[in-house]
């Protein structure tokens, strides 16, 4: 049962500190205008909503991302009431009793985000004990007959429960079953996402709350998003009342885009401050406060702490994976119906499987987990990223530019390779070295290792193996350095050999990539990364260098796309899913990465003759990501995350044309992969590694 009391209290301590940030830190021009990047990224993702409706017309949206997509998609046909009631329903009175012979008495509002879990504040909920004998009161709405008491469901802390005070949010299960009956599964629930292009500055923000623990309100006029803060927070002027704590705060298009818990009272010093400029004291009327602005936290800054929740049962663990497998961004999801393909990844024909290489093991590879602490989340995710939904006329590739190959830049001596200075702020992110056991290995000239610099990138070849043997690449993800009109823009893909070194140390199309079918030509330095720059040509030319058979290595279709086609049914490609989400995660603030990755190139690596020679194939590769991170003072530091990533599943299933395979995610220290890989990082990298003493 809730303690009135210390409830007040806790919500009286949330909302002086939420005063203390703005007296900290006050909405400025600075943080509160739109930058173009902002706005392009915003732009794009209204277009797939456009998008979306179109496909929902033709029938070609399917349930579970209509589902995802909830009331938006009705912005565009129903009147603006319909939509909020649809948004509305899943938003619950809390009640502090659930027995059916007594009136419930509310204090706080919450919201479903799974379909058996609701989302409030931590100082409505701070622990399980605080949940018992509470209830989810659910259509509690005023009506023509009056008010409505709705369905009350009791919640069940046993099942799972969760509460941080930091970001103030408070995660409990409810029992699927009423009171009275009816089912939990009737009052559908809110999906929330990751990602941060929901809403800008200026733009409305609405609320669906239970004042003073009354009938729902709809908080729709003088509702002005007024900043969007880095440190998880959200500044607005919605109208808000005492025991709307909790209320789910949407766009205008009614996606949820913050979790509602303080309003921001004038202070004095220590002192909260009543319109007239007298003190307030406990006990008065909060109708009194002289009010500045409502804070809330970004639903992107809670999705990003669910990924980092531990739960200790395996019911927490059934319903935490519930709510985690729902925060996929369902813009990506409408990308993957509403644009083609490019020529590339079209999906071979899979031939007969008892025809396939008959020289493969049965061994099974064992499952890893993947965990971050810290600003960069690693999500595989599947389909195209947001910053890649074209325009409305950039969705469907021209005829002149289906029929244009790439255009690669035909000076070589001017290329500025990768830069370690990159991240600025004093940060260096040096190449990797070899190791003595396998220098000899190398592709070196008058004795020296030969490092290969492209627009933004550069790599060093193992000349034995005819593949690189690392890379590393500068990232942005900036949108006003990139084109929206997607990789049709460029032309048809075209790859070539290097000509500053001899084509006998690059693996070609004849050796491996034209025979095996479905072997793709797996970019190594993605493209997606490589195509930014400051002028159109930059953009251009630093796509087609990632076009080279130095930048590849052969990956299977399975393990290399997103989403590699019908014929591998319920298979996300590791390697690609994993590149969508670094992609996904720099969307937004700092959007610049430094990236070193490679192949394994393992000596009992299995190998295939294709009519030019035995050609093996590397099983397992690695890349490490490493980003500039803002500490609370605003100072700048390295942190590095590695990850070891394997298609060994795919190759003892299927040989060389291998499909399907377990999906398998790890993040493992950089040391591992210089024991491995035999690439050796820099001191700086090693003490940036946030796996290093996990």
């Amino acid at each position: 049962m809730v303690t009135t009391n210390l409830f007040d209290e806790r919500r009286r301590a949330v909302m002086i500190a939420a005063a203390k940030r703005w007296k900290a830190q006050p909405p400025t021009p600075a943080t509160t205008q739109v930058t173009p990047s902002e706005q392009a990224r915003y732009d794009a993702r209204r277009s797939s909503f456009d998008q979306a409706s179109e496909l929902k017309a033709q029938g070609r949206l399917p349930v579970f991302v209509e589902r995802k997509m909830g009331p938006t998609l009705d912005w565009y046909t129903l009147p603006p009431d319909d939509a909020a009631r649809a948004a509305g329903r899943p938003v619950a009175r809390i009640v502090a009793n659930v027995d059916p012979k007594v009136d419930p008495v509310g204090f706080a509002t919450g919201f479903m985000v799974s379909p058996n879990v609701l989302l409030t504040n931590w100082h409505v909920f701070p622990d399980p004990g605080s949940v018992r004998g509470t209830g989810a009161n659910f259509l509690h709405d005023e009506t023509a007959s009056g008010v409505a008491r709705g369905i009350i469901f009791e919640f069940d802390p046993d099942a799972l429960f969760f509460s941080a005070e930091d970001l103030d949010f408070a995660l409990v299960a409810v029992k699927p079953k009423a009171i009275t009956g009816e089912l939990l599964s009737s009052v559908n629930f809110l999906a929330i996402n990751g990602s941060r292009s929901k809403i800008l500055p200026g733009m409305p923000i609405r609320m669906i709350e239970y004042p003073d623990g009354g009938p729902k309100r709809y908080a729709m006029e003088n509702c002005r998003l007024l900043e969007l803060r880095e440190d998880g927070f959200l500044r607005y002027e919605t109208d808000t009342e005492e025991g709307s704590s909790g209320s789910a705060c949407y766009s205008e298009m009614w996606e949820v885009v913050g979790l509602h818990h303080a309003s921001i009272p004038k202070m004095r010093g220590n002192t909260i401050l009543n319109k007239d400029g007298s003190a307030w004291s406990p006990g008065q009327p909060d109708d009194g406060i002289d009010w500045i602005a409502n804070e809330g936290v970004r639903i992107s800054a809670l999705v990003k702490a669910f990924g980092g929740l531990v739960p200790t049962t395996p019911a927490s663990k059934h319903l935490l994976d519930e709510l985690l497998a729902n925060t996929t961004d369902p813009t990506d999801e409408v990308a993957k119906l509403a644009t083609p393909r490019a020529p590339e990844a079209l999906s071979p024909v899979l031939p007969d499987p008892s025809k396939i290489f008959a020289n493969t093991k049965g061994n099974v590879m064992g499952g890893v987990t993947m965990n971050f602490s810290g600003p960069v989340t690693i999500f595989v995710g599947s389909g195209v990223p947001a910053s890649q939904l074209p325009q409305a006329t950039a969705a469907v590739a021209t005829d002149e530019a289906l029929e244009k190959a790439l255009r690669f830049d035909p000076n070589y001596d001017d290329r500025e390779g990768y830069n370690p200075d990159f991240l600025e702020n004093d940060i260096t992110v040096p190449l990797p070295r070899i190791s003595q056991e396998r220098d000899q290995e190398m592709y070196k000239e008058n004795g020296q290792i030969v490092v290969l610099k492209y627009h933004h990138f550069s790599l060093a070849m193992n000349a034995s193996r005819r593949m690189q043997m690392w890379s590393a690449v500068n990232v942005d993800y900036d949108a006003s350095k990139r084109t929206s009109s997607g990789r049709a823009f460029f032309g048809q893909d075209r790859w070539v050999f290097d000509p500053r070194i001899p084509q006998k140390y690059q693996l070609g199309d004849p050796d491996i990539y034209a025979p095996a079918k479905q072997i793709d030509r797996g970019h190594i330095v993605r493209r997606e990364d490589n195509a930014w720059g400051d002028a159109p040509t930059e953009i251009e030319f630093a796509n087609s260098d990632t076009f080279h058979f130095s930048n590849c290595t052969p990956q299977h279709a399975a393990f290399n796309r997103s989403q590699p086609g019908k014929q591998w049914p319920g298979v996300q490609g590791l390697w690609g899913g994993f590149e969508n989400h670094i992609q996904r995660d720099l969307q937004s603030g700092d959007t610049r990465a430094c990236i070193i990755a490679g192949p394994i190139l393992h000596p009992n690596d299995p190998s295939e003759d294709f009519g030019t020679g035995p050609v093996q194939y590397p099983l397992v590769f690695w890349k490490v990501v490493a980003v500039s991170t803002r500490d609370t003072n605003g100072r700048r530091s390295l942190r590095t995350y590695g990850f070891r990533l394997s298609q060994k599943d795919v190759v003892d299933r299927f040989g060389v044309e291998f499909a399907p395979g377990e999906y398998a995610r790890y993040q493992v220290a950089l040391s591992a992969i210089s024991d491995e890989a035999g690439v050796i990082f820099d001191d700086v990298l090693l003490r940036a590694d946030t796996h290093a003493d996990a």
